[in-house]
């Protein structure tokens, strides 16, 4: 009986024991997931400054070598393509057809339409509210002063008279000569000159929206907020680094000052990064530059660079790192691009010893796999084996008989 209560509780312990180390679903995905070395390859943003189709097939070329690096890698596609693709001609559309206003207003008033160059010139104003004011404000000059010859000719003066003063406030220098406009356009203009013009000098414009002021092509601070200005038609344009550059004309009088509401133009990421890489190409001083820089790679989210431009022809490059010294040297490209890599990840020492073998994650064993439960099994089949032969070995031991059995009574 004692070899096979063993038995039992053996074969019971063996169980148990087995049961116990069945692994929970999951756990052994978790070993190996945390077992796993995961290599972060170095982002590098290609820009490109000079916005040259030779200069972009050199940017392209390193973003293919940047996809098969090792250790460095392209920034995200989207952002990549902004930073060397050619830049979106908006600016430069709208002007064109701004341009093209202007000489159909100029056409119409050689034939006296005037109606028609007062529609022209208007339109030609509403592209370059959408144009940056420095880029803007000699051609917008020019349409209000095709305006203010159109209003004359329409017998509109006081439209004339705020059209011809809006042009002296957009170009203060502007003079009309008696070989290029009539007589009564050159005495309106030099009339609208005049301070007080348009009723008097001491007005405000309360700015509504989000980006940078400008009036009159002059920047004049941050918006939201109000500033001084004259009596009369004005101009107010707001831009910004992440914003649509948008504008509106307002006028302002001694009884109502001008109301600017200016909603935010709404930028897709694209075109953020095509900002800041503008930024960086029109940077002029070393402070300007190393700012716009670290603002465009912590928008692309990048700690290194390659700049490519166009200098007297020849290519030329320059890195630059988030940390010392910052930007290299300014180099022409003379070979492969490839050299270019090398600055921001030279190669190793051939006498470096060979990097350790990276072992792989442990595999999960299944629980009859496990030592702990072969130990358990083995000890069983023993016992077992060991028990069953003490039990076919026992032999039950002897009693003496007692032959003299008279009944199945008691004795007396």
């Amino acid at each position: 009986m004692a070899a096979r209560t063993l038995i039992v509780c053996t074969l019971l312990l063996g169980v148990s024991r087995a049961h116990a180390e069945v692994p929970r679903p999951g756990k052994a995905m978790v070993k190996a997931t945390e077992g796993q070395i995961r290599f972060v390859r170095r982002p590098v943003a290609v820009i490109d400054l000079s916005n040259d189709q030779a200069v972009r097939d050199v940017a392209n070329k390193l973003l293919e070598l940047l996809a098969a690096h090792a250790e460095l890698a392209a920034p995200a596609v989207s952002d990549g393509a902004a930073l060397v693709d050619k830049l979106p001609p908006d600016d430069e559309l709208r002007i064109a057809d701004a341009q093209k206003k202007r000489l159909a207003a100029e056409l119409n008033l050689a034939q006296r339409n005037f109606r028609e160059a007062a529609i022209d010139a208007v339109e030609g104003q509403e592209l370059l509210l959408h144009v940056s004011p420095r880029a803007a404000i000699s051609l917008y000059a020019d349409l209000a002063l095709a305006l203010g010859q159109s209003r004359l000719g329409e017998k509109k003066d006081a439209d004339a008279r705020e059209a011809f003063a809006l042009t002296y406030r957009l170009d203060p220098q502007r003079t009309l000569d008696d070989l290029h406009y009539l007589p009564e356009v050159v005495q309106a203009f030099e009339v609208a000159k005049q301070p007080g013009a348009s009723g008097g000098t001491d007005g405000t414009i309360a700015v509504r929206g989000a980006g940078r002021v400008w009036i009159d092509g002059e920047e004049r601070g941050a918006a939201p907020g109000e500033f001084k200005t004259s009596l009369g038609l004005h101009v107010v344009w707001l831009t910004g680094m992440l914003r649509e550059t948008v504008g509106k004309q307002v006028m302002v009088t001694a009884t109502r000052p001008g109301d600017a509401t200016i909603m935010d133009g709404p930028l897709t990421r694209p075109q953020k990064v095509v900002r800041y890489r503008t930024a960086l190409a029109q940077a002029q001083d070393p402070a300007a530059r190393a700012s716009a820089m670290k603002a465009l790679a912590a928008f692309v989210n990048v700690g290194d660079a390659v700049m490519l431009s166009l200098v007297n022809g020849k290519i030329t490059w320059q890195t630059w790192r988030d940390r010392a010294p910052g930007f290299s040297a300014l180099r022409e490209l003379r070979a492969d691009p490839v050299e270019i890599l090398r600055q921001l990840s030279p190669p190793r020492p051939v006498d470096d010893p060979d990097p350790p073998p990276l072992h792989p994650p442990p595999v999960a064993q299944r629980w009859y796999q496990r030592r702990p439960v072969q130990i358990g099994l083995a000890a069983t089949v023993v016992l077992a084996i060991v028990g069953g032969y003490m039990w076919a070995r026992y032999v039950e031991p002897a009693r003496p008989w007692d032959t003299d059995i008279k009944s199945f009574g008691a004795k007396p």
